[in-house]
């Protein structure tokens, strides 16, 4: 349901189910942030739940812990989530709960100070995990001059200083109706829920919509980093661009994942770890996003192997393009990709979850015409994507290897 105020609702309702999830996206996170600001939307959503006007203090965490259920939320480049996960009873208060929290946050500086200090060890643990680093690195590379580049996580001297009249001019500017989608789904009254979403996240003022995230769609030249630094192996995201959140193409580029690392009887799989042994773990994905998505393969090595793996990550990719592939690898890749979507609707926080992110981004027929599209694809369709999006020139490597010293390759 669309509201006046640019608010969205979903409602999912299943009888047979004995419980439920209230989700809400606001389209707010490391994309709408300005330097300065860097980790401020990871770090207000650490504060959304830490007492709102009608909820203070931990109430509202001890009421969900009393209806038996579970609260919880999460940050990433274009969005906010926020949800809890409850028994079918629970619901109504679940979204009274959540839409006070986001509408009415206090953010007592006690509250505030104490986070600073879980945000900050946050940030500590991610600079030492490799995987973490490259991702952050990886969007970095391929996106040099949009808001894409910008880490989730921030940086510690900005959380360290952030005062508390920021983080409420934030909240204000970004945590609008226009910005939100509400999904409940599961087991629930439907009169009852849309008449509590009426009368609470339908009546929120609708204002300006804030600053606007920077998107650019083209194609980005080849670049290297490579950093010396305390590990036991080597790790490496490769990866290039490719099609809009809104394209058709989408569709294409997740069998495409799927065929080159998407399972163990993937193209790089196969070559490189059972053939040839020079990887520990490989798999490949793509990332959805405003702009351009991005097709990534991450890699776990031996160092010496390194730009052998390159080579053989090229040679995979040349290969499709020149020869295409098999309808048996493109009907395993199908299979594969269709297991995956069924696992991932499994529970009324997966349904939700699923709708209220594609109709935040803009695509809400995503759902609906996947399995649709991806079984009407071709083994042409595949090899075309490859040669649209792919080539030498475009494939970035993030690593890290181990090495005493520190190196920077810009």
């Amino acid at each position: 349901m669309n509201y006046k105020n640019g608010l969205k609702s979903i409602l999912i309702k299943n009888p047979n189910s004995l419980s439920a999830s209230v989700v809400v996206f606001v389209r707010t996170g490391a994309v709408n942030e300005k330097p300065e600001q860097a980790g401020l939307s990871h770090f207000l959503e650490h504060l959304i739940f830490k007492g709102s006007k009608n909820y203070p203090g931990d109430l509202m965490s001890r009421n969900v812990e009393n209806l038996g259920g579970y609260i919880n939320a999460a940050t990433s480049k274009e969005w906010t989530m926020y949800y809890i996960n409850i028994q079918k009873d629970g619901v109504e208060e679940s979204v009274k709960m959540l839409a006070d929290a986001i509408e009415n946050p206090i953010f007592p500086q006690n509250e505030i100070d104490r986070e600073r200090k879980v945000v900050i060890e946050e940030i500590q643990r991610h600079s030492d995990n490799p995987i973490s680093v490259l991702y952050e690195k990886h969007y970095e590379l391929l996106y040099p001059q949009s808001t894409l580049k910008n880490s989730i996580i921030g940086t510690e001297n900005v959380i360290s200083n952030i005062s508390a009249t920021e983080i409420y001019n934030y909240h204000k500017t970004h945590y609008i109706p226009e910005n939100m989608v509400v999904a409940v789904s599961g087991n629930f009254d439907e009169n009852k829920i849309s008449k509590i979403i009426d009368d609470s996240f339908g009546k929120i003022k609708k204002t300006y919509t804030g600053y606007e995230p920077i998107f650019l769609r083209h194609f980005q030249e080849k670049r290297d980093w490579t950093h010396y630094g305390k590990v036991e192996v080597g790790y490496m995201i490769s990866g290039f661009l490719g099609p809009d959140i809104d394209d058709d193409n989408i569709y294409t580029a997740d069998i495409a994942a799927h065929i080159l690392g998407g399972s163990k009887s993937s193209r790089l799989y196969r070559k490189l770890y059972e053939e040839k042994h020079i990887v520990y773990s490989i798999n490949s994905g793509f990332m959805s996003e405003k702009g351009n998505g991005n097709i990534y393969i991450i890699s776990i090595f031996n160092t010496e192997n390194i730009e052998y793996i390159k080579e053989e990550i090229a040679t995979q990719l040349n290969d499709i393009i020149s020869n295409g592939i098999s309808n048996e690898e493109l009907e395993r890749a199908k299979i594969s990709a269709k297991t995956d979507w069924s696992f991932s609707k499994e529970t009324p926080f997966d349904v939700a979850n699923t709708l209220a992110f594609w109709q935040l981004l803009g695509n809400p027929d995503f759902p609906k015409k996947y399995i649709e599209k991806i079984e009407n694809l071709t083994s042409q369709d595949i090899s075309k994507f490859f040669e649209k999006h792919y080539s030498l020139s475009k494939l970035t490597n993030a690593a890290i290897v181990p090495k005493e010293k520190v190196t920077l390759n810009p």
